[in-house]
């Protein structure tokens, strides 16, 4: 950008007559300044660090002290009013598109998409703005709030009334989809292929580059196989499964997901103490209060499909596979007892 564009972008006012007239970047983390960048100076300690590691210009809120008058120091009245005009005249300018998807249809995206003019970002605009010095941004995905309010049209994905897929057949836990000639085994439940629609549908229209191939899993309605002594096993490879989650809402669509779809299974759901008389109203519930007390619900309870509220998946797969309490390890006892288990889910 030129000196004289961004001083009027800004509002700013140019402190100096400098010896450039445009700089490279943009950029306010000072460890990332490189020779011919604009230096946006949240703390004005920072400036000499900017200077010595090569910026032709800074930005800031007071008045600085000024030892070289030869770079362009540009003063504004209000740092982030300045971040946001940078970043509205950045998208512009570049025609950079917002995308906001719900949290499913994201997690999909990130998936799919394979395109390199695509970013999918959820930091600070101070680190936006750097984002943006990249030219071959086209898209950007992203559910930071401020960032869709100065955007200038934000973009959603629609689930579509017909699939662009054809499913030929799904288990609770994946599906088998049939689109563009090609067949797709995919761990994705039925619950979430309208999203996979949606994210579909909004690739090809804007014309994003995009594999099914590329599909691995999501970290939403994720299985966690558990063997006979309750510790996390390859998919597919047990008849017992765990599956955290900590939002509300989906909470409940997993809990009438998994008692349309698997009415054969004898199910297990617990939440936290303070959401026990809310759910018990709708199936019989348990509450836990601690990771550990977690622990001993699903290593001792009979069941085949254990849905836990309160807790991100991470947190359950540390929590089944090291609690102090009880890890068994193996041993030629618990390798016996595995076969036999391993034999009995076969039947």
């Amino acid at each position: 950008m030129r000196v004289n564009e961004v001083v009027e972008i800004t509002k700013g006012k140019l402190l100096t007559t400098p010896s450039i007239a445009e700089f490279s970047r943009i950029i306010c983390d000072v460890e990332r300044v490189q020779k011919g960048d604009l230096f946006i100076a949240k703390d004005i300690a920072q400036t000499p660090q900017a200077i010595a590691m090569g910026a032709y210009g800074i930005i800031c809120a007071h008045m600085p002290d000024i030892d070289d008058e030869e770079l362009a120091w540009i003063m504004v009245e209000d740092l982030q009013d300045c971040l946001t005009r940078l970043i509205r005249y950045k998208l512009l300018a570049k025609n950079i598109a917002t995308i906001s998807l719900n949290p499913i249809e994201e997690a999909i995206a990130q998936e799919i998409i394979i395109d390199e003019r695509t970013k999918f970002f959820h930091n600070d605009l101070y680190a936006f703005i750097e984002l943006l010095n990249n030219e071959q941004i086209s898209f950007v995905f992203t559910h930071n709030e401020h960032i869709l309010e100065i955007s200038f049209e934000v973009i959603q994905a629609h689930k579509p009334k017909e699939r662009p897929f054809l499913v030929i057949s799904h288990t609770l836990f994946d599906s088998t989809i049939f689109y563009q000639s090609t067949h797709y085994r995919i761990n994705l439940p039925k619950l979430f292929l309208n999203d996979l629609g949606a994210v579909v549908n909004l690739c090809e229209n804007k014309a994003i580059e995009y594999s099914l191939n590329h599909f691995k899993h999501i970290p939403f309605f994720k299985p966690n196989f558990l063997n006979a002594f309750g510790k996390v096993i390859d998919y597919g490879q047990a008849a017992k499964v765990a599956i955290a989650e900590e939002d509300i809402e989906q909470f409940k669509k997993y809990m009438a997901y998994i008692a349309n779809n698997a009415t054969w299974g004898k199910l297990l759901f617990l939440v936290p103490d303070i959401y026990l008389e809310l759910f018990n109203q709708i199936a019989q519930t348990f509450a836990y209060k601690t990771q550990e007390e977690l622990y001993t619900y699903i290593h001792h309870n009979n069941f085949n499909f254990a849905l836990i509220l309160g807790i991100d998946d991470n947190t359950l797969v540390h929590t089944l596979n090291t609690n102090h309490k009880q890890i068994l390890e193996p041993n030629l006892f618990s390798d016996i007892m595995e076969e036999r288990y391993a034999r009995k889910t076969e039947l």
